[in-house]
């Protein structure tokens, strides 16, 4: 569930225990980082889902330049993604699987032209025995006896042999509701870290894991919560997310680390306008995040950002000027930082009705304006009761008119300069 810092989280999951890792066979050989797209190709079966050469039209490693994210031959990586979601909720297990094989919805994504996935997933998913449901494993017979984890192995390189780049988050530390902060009574800081650290470990060698994003939605609620630069790590989101990022590139200095914003800041180095859980980076220009924790060349800020659909705004009322207040606020709480950072967003999207639906298609437009072609839309799942999905209810007919609305961002159509031009006020 997407909520403003003004409203509670709602959720109520809960995830097995054990821990199984899926063995690797002694003969499989880790694929050199430098291996060419052509290359990989022509390269031999390999015998595990954690040893993964280099797929798709962009070379690995990847790192940050300025405000681009390139790859090893210096070109501009373009992530059209979709967030996909359920190894954090009960099943251990992204959803639909009980209607459709996940080879099928990998498959579907890559026709639709998506090439980037956001998997979330929470710590139990890394220890539970067994999947909790969810599942018909006629459709999925390869996942039948699999723990949540091998089972996130295998689909993770189905995406990468699909030539999809995978963006890992660490999305509910109890699978069970969107905390403020990292740790929760039961899981510290140090668990949380150590959690990251073992993912990004587990799969260093699956070079399309182009990322992992730290934290869900960091937050406060009256006045409690997560802040960006109180310079105490309890509730800084910034030393905490600093602390993590550190330890995840010391494990793995190849993968980009993303952070998102906060929420209300109390005040503090942002406009007065509303922000979204995750979607407040403004506080980054204050309290810049230390390049000797997260080096810049692979710090990826991550903001979400929703519409009326999900929670109400002042800005969304017809006194206040919408949707041509839009691009001005936009512009304060996230267009001012994509001159100097990769902005990535990390989930926005809604149900496309209504004031909805002219929300996206004025932001899709404000996004072309401003040139950004990375996203992971949220969701893949027709079941965010909040904002439902790519897919219709099935689970295979496609939403026509809220996909055709999210290709522009890479199918070349012409930019609205009604648009820009109202954004350069």
């Amino acid at each position: 569930m997407k909520r403003t810092h003004s409203l509670h989280a709602l959720a109520a999951i809960a995830c097995a225990a054990g821990l199984l890792f899926a063995p690797l066979l002694a003969q499989a050989q880790s694929i050199d980082a430098d291996i060419t797209a052509d290359a990989a190709d022509e390269a031999p079966l390999l015998l595990d889902d954690l040893h993964i050469p280099a797929k798709g039209q962009y070379k690995a490693p990847f790192h940050v330049k300025g405000k681009k994210i390139l790859d090893a031959n210096g070109k501009v990586v373009q992530m059209h993604g979709v967030n996909w979601f359920g190894f954090e909720t009960p099943d251990s297990i992204v959803h639909g699987l009980w209607a459709r094989s996940y080879q099928d919805m990998v498959a579907q994504m890559k026709s639709l032209g998506f090439n980037a996935v956001r998997l979330p997933f929470c710590p139990k998913t890394l220890t539970a025995s067994n999947i909790s449901g969810g599942v018909r494993y006629d459709l999925n017979p390869d996942l039948q006896g699999k723990t949540p984890l091998q089972a996130m192995d295998r689909i993770i390189a189905e995406f990468a042999n699909n030539g999809f780049y995978i963006l890992l988050d660490h999305h509910r530390p109890d699978c069970n509701a969107i905390s403020q902060m990292p740790n929760i009574p039961g899981y510290t800081l140090d668990d949380w870290t150590r959690d990251l650290v073992f993912v990004t470990t587990r799969y260093k060698d699956v070079k399309n894991v182009i990322g992992i994003d730290l934290k869900n939605e960091p937050h406060s609620d009256w006045g409690t919560g997560a802040f960006w630069g109180t310079g105490k790590v309890e509730n800084d989101w910034k030393l905490a997310a600093e602390k993590a990022g550190a330890a995840v590139h010391a494990a793995n200095p190849k993968v980009l680390v993303f952070v998102e914003g906060v929420s209300d800041n109390a005040g503090s180095c942002q406009t007065p306008d509303g922000h979204w859980w995750g979607g407040n980076i403004e506080p980054v220009q204050c309290y810049p995040i230390d390049a000797n924790k997260i080096p810049t060349n692979k710090l990826v800020l991550s903001p979400h950002i929703y519409g009326p659909d999900v929670a109400d705004q002042a800005y969304f009322a017809d006194s206040a000027g919408f949707p041509n207040n839009m691009p001005r606020i936009w512009e304060n709480q996230m267009g001012r930082f994509m001159a100097t950072y990769p902005v990535v967003l990390g989930e926005f999207g809604g149900k496309f009705m209504g004031k909805d639906q002219v929300w996206q298609t004025n932001f899709v437009d404000w996004l072309k304006c401003k040139g950004t072609k990375n996203f992971f839309y949220w969701a893949w799942n027709p079941n965010s009761g909040d904002t439902g999905g790519i897919l219709k209810d099935d689970w295979l007919s496609v939403n026509t008119e809220k996909y055709e609305n999210l290709k522009r961002l890479w199918d070349g159509s012409a930019v609205d300069h009604n648009i820009c031009a109202v954004a350069a006020d």
